[in-house]
């Protein structure tokens, strides 16, 4: 390649921000990847592989023997069988690689087919899809077609291997072509960037658009941050930006200054708080989880959502399988055992899921849980499939308590900071049960935890590592709502350590 030579992936990074395209050619020890990022690769992977299953004549053009073995492939390839599919075609045009991820033979020329893990098409897939146009028309091939595949939430996957459906494809020659003209601008604008010094650009909304910059921490080091008041008016549950806006326009920035007037109730408990610094616990809580019976339940989900549907009546990202559950019981007050549920087999957890979830909960008693559509929602789902087993998981919705309004009409803490999340209050009432300390410390985690506990290249000892992760969390969500049921129950107010915000 020359000197400075691009692909796709680098004149969109120089897209995004020209510092990123230095950055990443000049100074890729910088490079910090996100967990989101990681999880973003590997379903792309998943889903390109997907889509190319659905050619079964359709040769891919393997890159291990280097980038001159894939181009003189694709070349042999196109001669050879110009009637077949193929995969991650590689052309080169004035030194700008490409990898086509699709090319379909029609009697006009190919179809070009940039396949996405994402459901709907986005501005960026226009630049990705001009810049690939540019590149093989330049190597002479007839392109008869520009298309876009995303993925179709509306598929439904019925546990056949048949995954014809879950691609939607969106043809975009009128939106692509007007763009291809511009490529070379492109490419120059790039090449000038990386023949210079570093850039200097300030930070702003392109760190994080189209993608998370994985620059963005070097980026951000030396910035002199702005000083901000101790509680910002973003503490201020539900106010909208506009008025967020107005009250800065006016001189309102710390949420303490903001007049009565402009606040709710809600929003007034959380001035008091701040001002005062004292923890407010409305004894109404206490009245109302008092007359609640025994036994009581605590129950916390996890989920996952796939791009690609692993298993029948499922679709890609809108399903959510639940595959773990942990339930505190409470037969007296303080007397506790522990049940759960986890299946990492990489079958279908739903049937498992429902028997152990009905077994566990009995027929009476308040089930407590935080947030009771996301619960209720999969129990509901559950009784849908499960015909058999639907009259004892709808029981189960009927005696579903939410904590979370609770809490929120009754208790605030000024550390909380607006949020009445469970990872927000705990600290205040149980800081000894600490997410920091897990393997697996939040939703999305455990999502990531199972989807590499699965994958069968994943080593034995990871797997194990993962498991136990996925135990501690979802243990520690439900004894997180023990605590705050005993807490609000009949905890005193609390008072902030001194020097504290």
């Amino acid at each position: 390649m020359a000197a400075h030579g691009l692909s796709k992936s680098r004149i969109v990074a120089w897209k995004q921000c020209p510092k990123r395209l230095w950055l990443q050619v000049h100074r890729c020890d910088l490079l910090d990847v996100s967990d989101v990022a990681e999880r973003s690769f590997q379903i792309g992977y998943e889903v390109g592989e997907v889509a190319q299953g659905l050619f079964p004549e359709g040769i891919l053009m393997e890159d291990g023997d280097g980038l001159a073995a894939a181009l003189l492939a694709t070349q042999t390839a196109i001669a050879a069988h110009p009637d077949r599919p193929l995969f991650e075609a590689t052309f080169q045009h004035d030194g700008v690689l490409v990898r086509a991820d699709l090319l379909v033979p029609t009697p006009s020329g190919y179809r070009m087919v940039e396949v996405k893990s994402s459901a709907s098409v986005k501005p960026y897939h226009l630049i990705d899809c001009a810049i690939q146009a540019w590149v093989l028309q330049h190597n002479g091939l007839a392109l008869a077609a520009l298309e876009l595949a995303h993925i179709n939430t509306a598929f439904v996957y019925q546990g056949d291997g048949n995954y014809q459906g879950l691609f939607q494809h969106a043809l975009l020659d009128s939106s692509v072509c007007p763009l291809v003209a511009r490529v070379p601008h492109w490419i120059a604008e790039a090449r000038s960037t990386l023949a210079g010094d570093e850039p200097t650009v300030a930070t702003g909304a392109q760190c994080d658009d189209p993608f998370e910059c994985p620059f963005k921490t070097y980026c951000t080091q030396d910035r002199v941050q702005p000083v901000q008041p101790a509680y910002s008016l973003d503490v201020f549950t539900r106010m909208r930006s506009t008025t967020k806006e107005a009250l800065r326009s006016q001189g309102y920035g710390n949420a303490l200054d903001v007049p009565a007037h402009y606040l709710n109730a809600t929003q007034l408990r959380i001035q008091r708080v701040s001002q005062t610094g004292v923890a407010e616990l409305a004894p109404e809580a206490r009245y109302i989880l008092g007359g609640l019976p025994y036994p009581r339940y605590y129950l916390d989900f996890e989920t996952i959502n796939l791009a690609v549907p692993r298993w029948a009546r499922t679709s890609p990202y809108s399903t959510q399988v639940p595959f773990q559950w942990s339930c505190h019981t409470e037969h007296t007050a303080g007397q506790l055992n522990h049940a759960m549920f986890l299946d990492v087999s990489g079958d279908d957890p739903r049937r498992a899921c429902a028997k152990t979830l009905v077994a566990a909960l009995g027929q009476h008693g308040p089930v407590f849980v935080y947030f009771q559509a996301f619960e209720k929602g999969r129990i509901a789902e559950l009784a849908a499939l499960f015909p058999d087993l639907a009259p004892a998981l709808l029981a189960i919705n009927e005696r579903v308590f939410d904590l979370l309004p609770l809490a929120k009409a009754h208790y605030y803490h000024p550390v909380m900071q607006g949020s009445w999340s469970i990872k927000a209050v705990l600290p205040t009432i149980a800081p000894e049960l600490d997410y920091t300390q897990l393997a697996v410390g939040h939703g999305g985690a455990a999502q990531d935890a199972y989807r590499e506990i699965v994958h069968p290249d994943t080593p034995s000892a990871a797997k194990q590592a993962l498991t136990q992760g996925l135990r501690d969390y979802c243990a520690l969500d439900t004894m997180a709502m023990v605590r705050l049921a005993w807490f609000l129950a009949g905890a005193p107010m609390q008072t902030l350590p001194h020097g504290a915000p």
